[in-house]
């Protein structure tokens, strides 16, 4: 299970990455356009802001899917519940003793 939320936590943070990496370039191209006055500085704000709106948004389309993704991986593989797991380790322990009692 922690292999599998790695590798989303990876997924994730390269997608920050790439995010971040193209809000940088667009936010250089931007000035630059500024500085060249082929777009207005009010312009180049609602470009940024336009970009980060989408962005965001397509952020939280990606961690429903993502969220859904899990959650039917999850519901393949019959995991054990903490309590379970427990009860388990309890009963070995009690086996455990009563092995070392024959002895």
């Amino acid at each position: 299970m922690e292999n599998i939320e790695g590798l989303f936590k990876k997924f994730v943070y390269t997608g920050v990455g790439l995010v971040s990496l193209t809000k940088d370039r667009l936010q250089n191209t931007i000035d630059e356009m500024i500085k060249d006055e082929k777009i207005s500085e009010k312009e180049g704000e609602k470009l940024v802001s336009d970009f980060f709106e989408n962005t965001e948004s397509k952020k939280n389309e990606l961690e429903d899917q993502l969220k859904g993704v899990v959650t039917k991986a999850v519901s393949k593989f019959q995991f054990a519940s903490s309590s379970k797991l427990e009860e388990l380790t309890n009963r070995i322990k009690v086996l455990e003793q009563l092995l070392k009692g024959e002895k």
